[in-house]
């Protein structure tokens, strides 16, 4: 047997996600949350989940609130990379910036933010704080696309450089088994 992890992501916020760099913004989701989530609902068999861990921002507390569980809990570790000044800026505007970044991402934080060993750091924090194995426990982490990419760079021992070769879409299911041992087997 095994415990049950669910990674997922929060539905489509209302911005331009192709155009603006949104980061730790609090954002509204847009007027088809519904639809979404009824997807995501038959995507997951609805499941009874033990506990849900969500990031405090509203596209992911939202989602989470719609979640049959036994616990909810608002963890601010699961927030999205922060990307400092370069928050809510057009990706033309700071296009420069961003491929020199982009070599370097993994190690070296956006100004005013975090770089993903920074994120990975608060992100191992919490599961190692979270993880004691119950057989047969369902656990969902409602969260971002670079959160559950560090996950799963962190799961697979993946490089952090290499995470943004996963690309997965809002309101994605990610579920992994987690065995006594601590293997991970991922389900796609």
């Amino acid at each position: 047997m095994s415990m049950t992890i669910y990674l997922i992501r929060h539905t489509t916020p209302d911005i331009d996600a192709n155009t603006v760099l949104y980061g730790q913004t609090d954002l509204d989701v847009v007027d088809t949350f519904e639809e979404e989530v009824k997807t995501i609902k038959e995507t997951i068999d609805d499941v009874q989940f033990n506990s849900v861990y969500y990031s405090p921002l509203k596209r992911c507390k939202l989602l989470a609130t719609t979640l049959r569980c036994d616990m909810k809990v608002c963890e601010p570790r699961l927030m999205e990379i922060s990307y400092g000044d370069w928050e809510m800026k057009k990706f033309a505007d700071i296009k420069t910036e961003l491929a020199q970044w982009s070599k370097e991402f993994d190690e070296v934080a956006a100004p005013n933010g975090e770089s993903l060993e920074m994120v990975q750091e608060r992100l191992v924090s919490f599961w190692n704080e979270i993880n004691n194995y119950k057989e047969g426990e369902k656990i969902a982490l409602v969260a971002h696309g670079v959160v559950m990419r560090v996950f799963l760079a962190h799961f697979l021992e993946m490089p952090l450089k290499n995470i943004f070769r996963l690309q997965f879409h809002f309101g994605k299911v990610i579920k992994l088994s987690l065995n006594e041992s601590g293997r991970i087997h991922l389900h796609l």
